[in-house]
């Protein structure tokens, strides 16, 4: 089993702990992947998930990768609201960034 795997299989089981309804995972795109696809009190969440043993994760999310993210969150949802997570997996812990200030809904 990949440790990608595994990382994303603990997210998954620490988001539905958090009351996450998980709708997908691994959806690809023409701009890259989504690693989750979620719904929390009736909103779409994005869900990026790195893990890791010898440095902390979180730094391999660079502003590419979250361009990427975005685009294929955009093209999976359209005009659906949705905001955009980071689990990271780090020797044991699991450390979980809301509202990476990417997220999108249109207001009037």
């Amino acid at each position: 089993m990949k440790k990608g795997k595994v990382y994303e299989d603990i997210a998954v089981d620490y988001l539905k702990g958090k009351g996450y309804e998980i709708l997908g995972r691994n959806l690809r795109t023409r701009f890259g992947e989504i690693d989750i696809l979620a719904k929390r009190k009736g909103k779409f969440v994005v869900v990026e998930v790195k893990g890791g043993e010898s440095f902390f994760p979180a730094e391999r999310l660079t502003e590419g990768k979250l361009l990427r993210i975005l685009r294929s969150a955009f093209e999976l949802l359209g005009d659906a609201g949705f905001s955009v997570e980071l689990v990271v997996v780090y020797r044991g812990r699991i450390y979980h960034y809301k509202n990476l200030g990417l997220g999108y809904e249109e207001v009037f």
